[in-house]
Parts: C-alpha cells; structure tokens; sequence
C-alpha cells in the first residue's frame, strides 16, 4: 500500500476558522544568539490546517483525538486541488 500525507503546511497569517485564534510562530533559542540549538515556539488553535476532529469535540463522553486508533484515520481518498 503507498501511503501520501497530504497535509497542509502550518504557518502564521494561514486562514483560521472564525473566531480561533491566529498561528503565532516565533524563535525562542537561536544557535545564532549562543544557544546549542535553534529550537521553536508554535501558538495555535487544534482547528488549523489538517486535522482531525475526534468524536470529543462534539460529545462530553466521547473519545479524544488521542485516544484514537491511527487505524481509523487510514483509508482510500480522492485529493483535489483547487486553483
């Protein structure tokens, strides 16, 4: 079986759904200023992008997006690409 991720980029100024706050993307280390390592901070709402909306979202006793089996979220899929 070939697997495709077809996923969309995360990035700041990408649309969000109304009312969800914007993906805020900022350098907290740099190698650059003396850190060991370039390492990053992401700040966003979970209905950016790709995602997945678990049972939870909508049902109090519902499963979270965790507690999801990746079985569930493998399966034949038709992708379209708009202009």
């Amino acid at each position: 079986m070939t697997l495709y991720d077809i996923s969309l980029p995360v990035y700041p100024g990408m649309v969000v759904w109304p009312g969800d706050p914007p993906v805020i993307l900022e350098r907290f280390q740099k190698i650059e200023d003396g850190a060991r390592c370039n390492v990053s901070r992401l700040e966003a709402g979970t209905h950016i992008g790709t995602h997945v909306d678990a049972p939870f979202h909508f049902l109090a006793n519902g499963p979270a997006v965790e507690q999801l089996s990746l079985e569930a979220l493998i399966g034949p899929a038709e992708v379209v690409v708009f202009p």
